[in-house]
């Protein structure tokens, strides 16, 4: 039988879960970013404020300070708002409940364990849902799509025979990956080296305030200025974690490639449910590693 020129299963035909969970990570994740850029933004707002002086006359209001105190309390109240949404922890529940969803239809589709192809197609449904309303339980997610939990695409692929489903894994998946984890590392390290080249200038310029101020060029205290901007910028690259992601990518994109060339288009059944097994495993790591770095404790839910 030729091989197919195109996989039978593709992540954009993972189930309703998945992209309900993938959809509202997305949503909250840029919620949380730009509530942590607005409140960074008004504490440079508040120092360049402080920094410099408004008067109408003399003896009036002096509004520099004015501005500089509303923009703290701003600050204020946005910080607090973030707490009270826990957009951080619900961002990082959906990332890994959509990770764990996609790695399990993975297996499914693929008779990958535990849903090898020995299975009874009945008794691999049934596991399949039992393990997708665990993923489900306390889960915040808002969206509810339309289709079923295990759709045509992931059927077709699993009656289909053992040569075509490693070919659609091999390309579907692994190749996917290693494709997608290598691009995103490129662009986290470019992403990363501007953010820091940024604060290096902005480090330079406070070294050339401080000097102006101390050479009594200018009373505006520039260097109050600089180092509030720098501040914010070393805060934003703590939250966005560039530079650790890059690295945690380019690993996991090289492990995928090693694990894929080890792929054997002769193993027996056992052996390729064994096999997805391992591979999912080296993916589910990254996700792993990712989310206990962000929040100390939580991790990728079995499947």
């Amino acid at each position: 039988m030729t091989e197919p020129t195109s996989p039978l299963f593709t992540w954009q035909q993972l189930p309703p879960f998945f992209q309900d969970a993938d959809a509202s990570s997305i949503r909250v994740k840029r919620r949380y970013f730009g509530q942590l850029r607005l409140s960074l933004i008004l504490l440079f707002v508040a120092a360049a404020s402080g920094a410099a002086t408004l008067k109408i006359n003399d003896k009036g209001v002096d509004w520099a300070g004015v501005a500089a105190a509303m923009a703290f309390l701003a600050s204020l109240i946005v910080r607090f708002y973030i707490e009270q949404q826990q957009d951080e922890n619900r961002w990082y529940e959906c990332r890994t409940a959509a990770e764990s969803c996609k790695t399990l239809a993975w297996r499914y589709a693929v008779c990958g364990d535990p849903f090898p192809e020995s299975m009874p197609a009945a008794e691999a449904r049934k596991l399949f849902v039992q393990r997708l309303r665990e993923l489900s339980r306390d889960l915040r997610i808002v969206d509810v799509s339309s289709g079923d939990d295990i759709n045509e695409a992931m059927e077709r692929c699993r009656a289909a025979d053992k040569a075509q489903r490693i070919e659609t894994y091999r390309v579907g998946r692994l190749m996917e990956q290693i494709d997608w984890y290598s691009k995103t590392a490129a662009t986290r390290d470019r992403q990363s080296r501007i953010w820091r080249t940024i604060a290096l200038v902005g480090e330079l310029v406070g070294v050339g305030a401080g000097a102006l101020k101390a050479s009594g060029v200018t009373s505006i205290d520039l260097l109050g200025v600089a180092s509030a901007a720098v501040a914010g910028i070393t805060a934003w690259l703590q939250a966005k974690q560039l530079q650790s992601e890059a690295v945690s990518y380019n690993l996991t994109a090289r492990e995928i490639r090693h694990v894929l060339s080890l792929l054997d288009k002769d193993m027996d059944g056992e052996q390729w449910a064994a096999f997805v097994d391992e591979a999912e495993g080296t993916i589910s790591r990254e996700h792993t590693m990712w989310s206990a770095g962000r929040t100390g404790r939580a991790r990728l839910k079995e499947v």
